[in-house]
């Protein structure tokens, strides 16, 4: 099996739990919001209009300011209401940031990746306030020779520019050593594809689809085991 010296790790859904810290941020939220609506519709249209925008700003089409200050506007003009989505979208991030659960294991992961030598490297397209908020609540930022989050670096996974940035302020990094994980397809496994580096898809939420991911792991465990059977320099 090939060597590995350098982990490049997605944060959302990879090592934090961020379906249960956005379910639990977007309850309170709504709750302050619309507290006499139905919940759960509101939250529903708000995950479709936001995947749709996440998608559009990682094709490079919209910025990300337009998908924070727009996202909760939008969603509650399909119900035929208008709200200040900006206001929302600060308290939204408030919420969020307090966010630190992480995926079963992964503190474990870590742990265990710091053992055997790798160095680490978290990338994330999050935003900065908030990932930093949850980095420090969780206790893991130690863990990382190195954080970049898209509102930093100026761009964002899968472009090129994102991980030339990378590479540019760690520049002990060598790419034929450097393994990216992350749970997305789109911007964790295009991104490394893009740059010709390999890769590992967690895969949590076991999708069936195809992908040009080199390693596929469904959750901490199978990481673990593919990690630690790894050779590191």
């Amino acid at each position: 099996m090939k060597t590995y010296h350098y982990l490049l790790f997605d944060l959302d859904d990879t090592l934090f739990d961020f379906q249960l810290a956005e379910k639990e941020a977007l309850t309170r939220i709504m709750r302050e919001l619309a507290p006499e609506d139905n919940q759960q519709q509101l939250i529903q249209t708000y995950r479709k209009i936001n995947q749709r925008l996440w998608a559009q700003y990682e094709r490079g089409e919209i910025s990300k300011n337009t998908i924070i200050h727009t996202r909760f506007a939008l969603t509650f003009k399909e119900f035929g209401k208008e709200i200040d989505g900006e206001r929302a979208a600060k308290h939204y991030q408030q919420y969020l940031g307090e966010g630190t659960q992480l995926l079963d294991g992964a503190l474990e992961t870590l742990k265990l990746c710091k053992s055997l030598g790798y160095r680490m490297y978290a990338l994330t397209n999050g935003l900065e306030k908030t990932q930093n908020s949850r980095l420090d609540g969780s206790g893991i930022r130690s863990y990382f020779d190195a954080i970049y989050i898209s509102e930093q670096t100026g761009s964002q996974k899968p472009q090129t520019a994102f991980f030339d940035y990378v590479f540019a302020h760690s520049t002990e990094i060598i790419p034929t050593e450097a393994l990216m994980i992350g749970d997305s397809l789109s911007s964790d496994i295009q991104g490394a594809q893009n740059i010709g580096i390999d890769s590992c898809w967690y895969n949590g939420a076991n999708k069936e689809t195809a992908h040009q991911a080199t390693y596929v792991v469904h959750n901490q465990k199978e990481l673990h085991q593919l990690l630690a059977q790894v050779p590191v320099k």
